[in-house]
């Protein structure tokens, strides 16, 4: 799934010839399921209080901002899921007040609060559902409604879209999980809508996540998008709030991102890439491919941002193995833009096994492996609840938890912090150099006052890097950090003159002065050609 992420604003001359770049351009976002983050009151549920509890353990990471999953109350009906109001908070995770004190304790710790809204469906226990049933003016055509008889269903739409008939309204309306869909053409749902992100932006969050998605007709979503990036300047301005960012997750491929960008788009200045999410283990050739794709597809002058795992979709450690956790979160983090750290994969957490699930209550959420309570510790609880978890406890818990990592610089925690304070230090350069050396890839950023060089082995075997084939390092460069269980610690002083062997999975990340780029490059060649011609030219008229 695509993530496209909307920057609302422009940049501000602070000086001639000089701009600030919007905050975030380079973040590093934590994003946070609050159900399986922290349970604050022993129901077993995360909450926004347990939420505020741990919230210092994001900063301490080295992130910029969290991403709230979505908060707005849903159906207590499992039969009847869905969202029935998106501008109240769902009480099972808290109240305003709780919200309000998790705004306030993360902006103590300079970070940014992003809230997360899906404006795709709602509960059939709703009041929208059931005003639209009933026609109630301006309720009318806010459900996805199409006339028929009981038995001859329509025809037209996805594929993932079920008609269910409904004998008040006397027609089928659209659903999917068993929610109801939205009409996201209609007019007044997009103003509805609109109305529901002011609240949550003048509520003092950094910004929104939307999932708007349309499939029976993209133009829509993309007018809804447009719609809502105008509505929500105008909501900050009128209470002199500070510019947004609006994060857009759609199912887009990056060849048909365009439709996104520029002035016929909703002027997104951002790709936020899947290309890190692949369901198996990519080799060095199409993890270079995928990066260079997006790279590529991203709008002239704009960075993507990089997600470590999808969302509701396995973890690093489910999909390629532990021993791949680092070089994930590393390429994540020295990449150029902006990087999305999915909760717990800065531990190397696992898919938790549902068939180990005998809590049958009804959750706000549907569970999914991915959303494994989160391990604070190795007790029986993992510190997560006092009480019964409402999914199962990922099965290296024991282990892979924030209390244990936390105190070994070269666990994986260790690693993410080493790569978030290096990617805000001088040697993180303006330029990228991605570059296959056999069953490795590498990452060169410089340019700036040192260089960043990432070296990963993508194969199932030892393999040895000549990292003298990139042009122009410095002939020693010192190790910053390295994946765990790596023989190259450190601290340790490399001789780019001689090869470096690497064993599967492992990856590297060394620092080192600012890069040479001796020798003519290919413009000073281009030149020098040119001058030889024209003074052949000029002999030959000469006499």
């Amino acid at each position: 799934m695509q993530l496209i992420a909307l920057a609302l604003g422009v940049f501000v001359a602070s000086g001639v010839g000089e701009v600030v770049i919007p905050w975030w351009n380079n973040a590093v976002y934590y994003r946070i399921l609050v159900d399986s983050f922290k349970d604050g009151d022993g129901d077993g549920l995360g909450d926004i209080q347990g939420a505020a509890k741990q919230i210092s353990y994001v900063r301490a990471l080295g992130a910029d901002a969290v991403i709230l999953s979505p908060l707005s109350a849903r159906s207590t009906d499992c039969s009847k899921a869905g969202t029935v109001d998106f501008t109240q908070i769902d009480p099972r995770y808290g109240d305003l007040d709780k919200f309000n004190n998790f705004l306030k304790k993360a902006n103590k710790l300079e970070l940014k609060v992003v809230i997360t809204l899906h404006f795709e469906a709602i509960s059939t226990a709703s009041e929208w559902f059931n005003f639209s049933a009933e026609r109630k003016i301006g309720y009318e055509d806010r459900v996805l409604w199409r006339e028929g008889t009981p038995d001859e269903a329509p025809t037209i739409g996805h594929s993932l879209v079920n008609w269910t008939w409904h004998g008040d309204r006397n027609a089928y309306y659209g659903a999917s999980n068993n929610e109801a869909l939205l009409n996201l053409c209609s007019e007044n749902t997009a103003e509805a809508l609109s109305e529901a992100q002011c609240i949550w932006l003048r509520r003092g969050v950094a910004g929104v996540l939307l999932r708007v998605n349309f499939d029976l007709d993209r133009n829509c979503s993309t007018k809804l998008l447009r719609k809502l990036k105008a509505d929500a300047m105008s909501c900050v301005r009128g209470v002199n709030l500070e510019t947004p960012v609006i994060i857009v997750e759609n199912a887009v491929s990056p060849t048909a991102s365009g439709e996104y960008y520029g002035d016929e788009g909703i002027g997104a200045n951002t790709v936020i890439s899947n290309a890190l999410t692949a369901a198996t283990r990519p080799s060095a050739p199409d993890l270079a491919l995928a990066i260079h794709a997006v790279m590529l597809y991203s709008p002239e002058d704009m960075a993507p941002t990089w997600l470590t795992s999808a969302e509701n979709e396995n973890r690093i450690t489910t999909r390629y193995g532990g021993d791949m956790v680092d070089a994930i979160n590393l390429l994540a983090l020295i990449l150029p833009g902006a990087a999305i750290i999915q909760q717990g994969d800065e531990l190397g957490v696992a898919d938790t096994l549902l068939e180990w699930a005998t809590n049958t209550d009804c959750w706000p959420i549907l569970g999914t492996p991915s959303a494994a309570p989160f391990p604070w510790d190795d007790t029986s609880g993992a510190g997560f609840t006092s009480g019964q978890p409402w999914l199962p406890l990922a099965p290296n818990y024991r282990y892979a938890n924030a209390k244990t990592e936390f105190a070994n610089d070269l666990s994986h925690v260790g690693v993410v912090r080493i790569a978030a304070a290096m990617r805000k230090s001088p040697a993180m350069g303006p330029h990228t150099e991605i570059k296959r050396l056999g069953d490795a890839i590498a990452v060169l950023r410089w340019g700036g006052t040192g260089s960043l060089l990432l070296v990963i082995n993508l194969s199932q075997d030892q393999t040895e890097v000549e990292l003298s084939r990139i042009p122009g390092l410095p002939s020693v460069m010192t190790v910053a950090t390295s994946s765990g269980g790596s023989s190259v610690n450190s601290g340790l002083h490399v001789n780019i003159e001689k090869g470096l062997k690497l064993k599967s999975s492992e990856a590297v990340l060394l620092a080192g002065s600012h890069r040479h780029c001796g020798g003519p490059g290919p413009v000073d060649k281009i030149a020098s050609k040119l001058s030889e011609g024209w003074q052949k030219i000029n002999k030959y008229f000469s006499t």
